[in-house]
């Protein structure tokens, strides 16, 4: 949407009266304050962590996951079977976690072992 787009509509909005603010410039200049604010935002690692969490989380296996391993499942084949997953399939929700820092993986030969990275907060959050 180009500025003079902008600027009609909210024209428009501001005759109607269905908004409080005083003239079309002034909201086009907070407008720009928020959208300067949201770019910085997005180049810091904070909100890139933060979008890896919600991903993570978003996701109603992924959940069921994560509850398995706080509970003891240590093993992506235990996880398989609670899950009745395919093995690649919790492998790539494994990753989407362990990426988020929810868990961890320690590999020791061929056999991989998961733990939780914060159980305490995960049980706050599940109860």
């Amino acid at each position: 949407m180009g500025d003079s787009e902008l600027e009609r509509k909210l024209s428009e909005l501001l005759d109607l009266k269905l908004v409080s603010w005083n003239s079309v410039s002034t909201r086009i200049g907070e407008l720009n304050q928020i959208k300067e604010e949201i770019t910085s935002l997005q180049k810091k690692q904070e909100l890139k962590d933060f979008k890896k969490l919600v991903k993570a989380l978003n996701h109603p296996t992924r959940l069921e996951i994560l509850i398995s391993i706080n509970n003891g499942a240590s093993c992506p084949c235990e996880l398989e079977y609670i899950t009745g997953l395919a093995q690649a399939t919790v492998s790539h929700h494994i990753t989407i976690l362990e990426e988020a820092g929810l868990i961890s993986r320690d590999r020791k030969g061929k056999w991989t072992l998961l733990k939780s990275e914060n159980p305490e907060i995960i049980k706050n959050f599940l109860k």
